[in-house]
Formats: C-alpha cells, structure tokens, sequence
C-alpha cells in the first residue's frame, strides 16, 4: 500500500534506489533544501506500507514542486522540478499518483494555481506519454534547454538537447488561456523562459 508522506532533508539517504537512476536528475543538498523550505507541502515522498501497518517501507519515488510566476500575467503556475518513481515500482501508476497530488494540492487553497508546467526532454518519449495521458499538452518547445552552451537560433532544432514545456490547466483557468494547440511548432529559447 502506498502512502504520501512529507519529504525529509534525512530522506535523500534513502532515495539511492530513485537517484542512482539515468532517467533522475540529481541535485546538490542546498537545493533540496531550498524546496523544503520555501514550499514543504509540494515536496513530498511515496512510501510502501506493509499490510499490518506497523513499519513504513521504502521510498518509492517522490515529487518535487513549487509555485511561482504573477497572477496579473496570467503565470501564476505550479512547477513540477523532479518527479520521480524507484524503477522496481515504475509502470504502477505510481507517478501519474504523485502527479495528481500535486495538481490537487495546488489547484485549490492556498494556491489556487492556474496551471502545472514542467519541462521534459524532446526525446524522453515516455514520460511526454504519461504527461499527455494526464492531460498535459506541449505549451512551446525550448531549443537547447538541457545543452551546455546558450543557444541564438530558435530554428536549430536538437531533440536531444531541447525540451518540451508542458502545461495542464487548472480549474482557476475557466478560458484556458494558460495552455495551447500545436505547442509543439512554437520554439523559444531559454532565456525566454521567465515567471
């Protein structure tokens, strides 16, 4: 049985089994510790339960959000920064869970958010599915947004470096005017990325 639990800073000793996975993007402490601090209740933990109740289990994944941008701009959103799921739980479901977790813990008060974005990377086949299957929607395309260098043509296309910016609309967005068709003809470069 799964359960969500708060996310503790002494939590990242056991998150080795999610970490130590090629499809996880690792952070430094000071990082971790920062979503603690500025947004506790969007960083939280699956655990697996056993059934007498009495000892909790492993880590099985865990989400990673914050809230951000300015509601006179129509950017006042939910970001998911990291979810992600301990590969002997993947393809449970488990992940769509802690998605939809999000989405409820900040679809209402006190955040009242009027969508979820995250960025995924174009080639990441897999998770843009789940994504879409939860009702996301590509919002633009980030040309070079995983690269090393800064990129100055938005028309150089690179699958493995570019990212999807995908959105989900919230009910605060009664018109939809956070989300859009054919997102994915739209490019823009990092730095144009600002909330």
């Amino acid at each position: 049985m799964t359960s969500i639990k708060p996310f503790q800073m002494t939590d990242l000793f056991e998150t080795n089994s999610v970490n130590l996975d090629t499809l996880t993007e690792n952070f430094n402490g000071s990082f971790y510790s920062q979503y603690l601090t500025q947004w506790p209740s969007l960083f939280f933990k699956s655990v697996e339960i056993n059934s007498d109740f009495q000892h909790s289990g492993e880590i099985s994944g865990y989400m990673m959000g914050k809230t951000e941008g300015k509601l006179d701009k129509k950017e006042w959103h939910t970001h998911i920064t990291a979810v992600t799921v301990n590969p002997q739980y993947r393809r449970l479901g488990l992940a769509s869970y802690l998605c939809k977790h999000l989405e409820y813990s900040t679809s209402g008060d006190p955040y009242n958010t009027l969508f979820v974005d995250l960025f995924v990377k174009v080639n990441n086949v897999l998770a843009r599915q789940l994504y879409e299957k939860l009702g996301y929607g590509v919002y633009r395309r980030v040309i070079g947004y995983y690269g090393k260098v800064m990129p100055t043509d938005r028309n150089k296309i690179d699958n493995d470096i570019d990212a999807f910016d995908m959105r989900k609309r919230l009910p605060r967005d009664v018109k939809g005017e956070t989300v859009r068709e054919n997102g994915d003809k739209v490019y823009v470069l990092p730095y144009e990325v600002v909330f």
